[in-house]
């Protein structure tokens, strides 16, 4: 039944991620000034209603003449969701995916990297933000 729940919860929040990107604020994930810009609501059935909200920053390398994303982090992520998998799109001003980040959540702070290659980070529009087990 568990199980059940999780899968239930775990295709809701792709639906959520794919479908709600355009409605998203940009004030919900305390996007700064300091970041890129990007932005879209995240949504994580581990992550208490009504709690912190799991904030976005980006990694970020110049190389050949321009600034790429290397790396996602995001902090403020409850301990209910460490262990279970993340998967973090890029994506551009089209909805188009440029890259896609997977990994583990941790508890506090998720850092992920791309082993092979970047994103010019000028491209990136958007990012959304899946956590499901």
């Amino acid at each position: 039944m568990a199980s059940t729940r999780r899968k239930s919860a775990a295709i809701a929040l792709a639906v959520v991620g794919v479908a709600g990107l355009s409605l998203a604020s940009a004030a919900q994930l305390n996007v700064d000034s300091a970041s890129l810009g990007a932005a879209t609501e995240i949504v994580a059935s581990c992550q208490p209603e009504g709690g912190a909200a799991i904030e976005v920053g980006f990694q970020n390398a110049y190389a050949g003449g321009a600034y790429n994303t290397t790396g996602i982090v995001l902090s403020g992520v409850d301990a209910a969701c460490d262990g279970l998998d993340v998967r973090v799109t890029l994506a551009d001003d089209a909805g188009t995916a440029l890259h896609e980040f997977t990994g583990t959540a941790a508890t506090g702070t998720t850092t992920l990297t791309t082993p092979a290659g970047s994103e010019l980070a000028a491209e990136v529009e958007s990012v959304s933000v899946v956590i499901s087990g």
